[in-house]
């Protein structure tokens, strides 16, 4: 059986939904490490993630889509100030 880092979990809660979901990923695994999950939730959510907190640790693919869309608006919306400003 392979490292939980590199897996996929099944049958887990989400950390944003709360919802029963079968696929999810670890936000602090390999993956959730590499995509920054942590670090966009604590900033552009109210919320605050960290791995001693006693909430799940897992995002359903569903929020982690929005979350990225939320994190591709800021930056387009922070690249579109910084060329209006002339930088």
């Amino acid at each position: 059986m392979g490292s939980l880092d590199r897996a996929v979990l099944t049958g887990f809660i989400c950390r944003l939904c709360s919802e029963m979901h079968r696929v999810v990923l670890h936000i602090y695994g390999h993956e959730g490490i590499r995509l920054n999950i942590s670090e966009k939730i604590n900033k552009y959510l109210s919320i605050n993630v960290s791995p001693s907190d006693p909430l799940p640790k897992t995002i359903c693919n569903n929020c982690l889509e929005r979350l990225e869309n939320q994190h591709r608006l800021v930056m387009r919306i922070e690249q579109a100030a910084n060329l209006l400003k002339g930088h």
